[in-house]
């Protein structure tokens, strides 16, 4: 069976089909809503990214994690081996670096001005510093295991592979990758 389409996205994954859907794009689960309707892309709602790091759900569709999962990093968040992302299904991942400006590279800069967010979202201490601040490159990092975490630098919930080896880690955009993140590991 095809993919459902949108009038101005990509097709939307069949495992995706179960939520909303605004400008032709799947709203991810974990992305907070205001009380008008609109959804905040690009944030984490507090509670939401609590379950799916202590319950192991997938951050995009909401369900549970396969064996193998990943997780987007930031290049500051592989040098830390962790982040305050939650993982996410291969193919849910998949269809976050076609559809997310941020993640797949099409953002030069992070939003000047931040979200009014209604106490609806989780306010991460480096979000100050990157309002208009250049973007940073993605990465995926596969793995079959985390350790939930309270980041040390930030305060956040995060997921930390520190103690297990990723099965491999790939940039997502190629042309921005910094040497010291260059690290792709076979499974």
């Amino acid at each position: 069976m095809p993919e459902p389409t949108s009038p101005s996205g990509p097709p939307i994954p069949l495992n995706l089909h179960h939520l909303p859907v605004v400008a032709g794009l799947a709203v991810p689960w974990i992305t907070p809503r205001l009380p008008d309707g609109r959804h905040l892309f690009g944030l984490l709602e507090q509670g939401r990214q609590h379950s799916c790091l202590t319950q192991r759900l997938c951050q995009v569709c909401g369900r549970p994690l396969d064996r193998v999962f990943v997780l987007l990093a930031r290049a500051s968040d592989l040098r830390r081996r962790r982040t305050a992302e939650p993982p996410v299904h291969p193919s849910c991942a998949a269809y976050t670096m076609r559809v997310c400006p941020m993640v797949a590279g099409r953002m030069a800069h992070y939003r000047a001005q931040p979200h009014d967010l209604a106490g609806l979202a989780a306010v991460f201490p480096d979000a100050p510093a990157r309002l208009g601040a250049p973007a940073e490159p993605w990465f995926t990092v596969w793995l079959r295991s985390y350790t939930v975490i309270t980041d040390p630098a930030t305060g956040a919930l995060s997921a930390s592979y520190r103690p297990t080896d990723p099965l491999r880690i790939r940039a997502v955009r190629s042309e921005a990758i910094p040497t010291s993140a260059r690290q792709d590991q076979a499974p």
